[in-house]
């Protein structure tokens, strides 16, 4: 009877998988297909130029105004409408108001349209969650080089055991073992899935990576960078319909970790 148990959840949990690798699988084509999208529309915006100049009387291009009047009226209606039909509505909770409230920048989709690499953006809410969730866990190691969210509880077991003599400090086992536990009860309160976000969270950074400069501590930048109002909107207007849910959930998620350990919500 144990035997039939095991082997009937063994089948589940495959079936299981199978599913949530086919829902990545879907993720990565809608993102592969955004860039052909925004590839197509550079190619025709740049046709239209090169028609342009060839026909004004001074051959010269027409200014970067005229220009973006010809993406907006091409494409800005089409794009606003399905945005603004498609937009979820998000089932984060509502206890971070005060957090979200403390921001000193309103919302605004303009705002949100001007940040600096909007897709980098993306790949660096993604990355900062994992990040906090393994800083979090593994508090006292200050390099986690090789640690990812796939790999917790093996590198729980590694850095548990003495590299030359196998003996294993059990008491920082269980304390590693119960913080990641914690953790996790917590987040997954919030809507997160073990088996899905953390390869959701890594696909997200391989496919739109990360900031490339850190913006100074007390600049402009790095304020609207740390307003989760001002990331929400810009998840909205910029990611792919179908992978907002689950970025806006880890939006929340990390908004959560900011607030219980009151720090900003970018760390560099």
């Amino acid at each position: 009877m144990d035997l039939e148990q095991t082997i009937a959840a063994l089948l589940s949990k495959n079936e299981q998988l199978g599913q949530e690798n086919d829902h990545l699988k879907l993720m990565l084509n809608v993102v592969k297909e955004n860039r052909d999208l925004r590839a197509r529309m550079q190619s025709f915006n740049n046709d239209n130029l090169d028609d342009v100049t060839a026909c004004s009387p001074s051959g010269r291009k027409p200014s970067s105004l005229w220009q973006t009047t010809i993406d907006e009226g091409h494409f800005g209606k089409d794009l606003k409408q399905t945005k603004s039909k498609q937009e979820p509505r998000t089932s984060s909770p509502t206890d971070f108001n005060s957090f979200i409230q403390s921001s000193v920048h309103t919302d605004t989709s303009e705002k949100a349209k001007s940040l600096a690499s909007p897709d980098r953006l993306l790949g660096e809410i993604a990355y900062q969650l994992d990040r906090r969730i393994l800083s979090y866990v593994f508090q006292g190691h200050k390099r986690l080089y090789g640690f990812t969210l796939l790999n917790i509880p093996g590198k729980i077991v590694e850095v548990s055991t003495h590299p030359l003599t196998g003996m294993v400090d059990e008491g920082y086992r269980l304390h590693l073992t119960q913080r990641y536990a914690d953790l996790m009860e917590r987040l997954t309160q919030l809507g997160y899935e073990t088996t899905l976000h953390p390869p959701f969270t890594e696909f997200i950074v391989n496919a739109y990576g990360i900031l490339k400069e850190r913006p100074g501590e007390y600049s402009p930048q790095a304020m609207d960078y740390n307003n989760p109002v001002l990331l929400r909107r810009l998840i909205v207007t910029t990611a792919p319909g179908k992978l907002q849910k689950d970025l806006l959930l880890v939006l929340t998620c990390l908004c959560n970790m900011a607030e219980k350990d009151r720090k900003p919500l970018l760390l560099w």
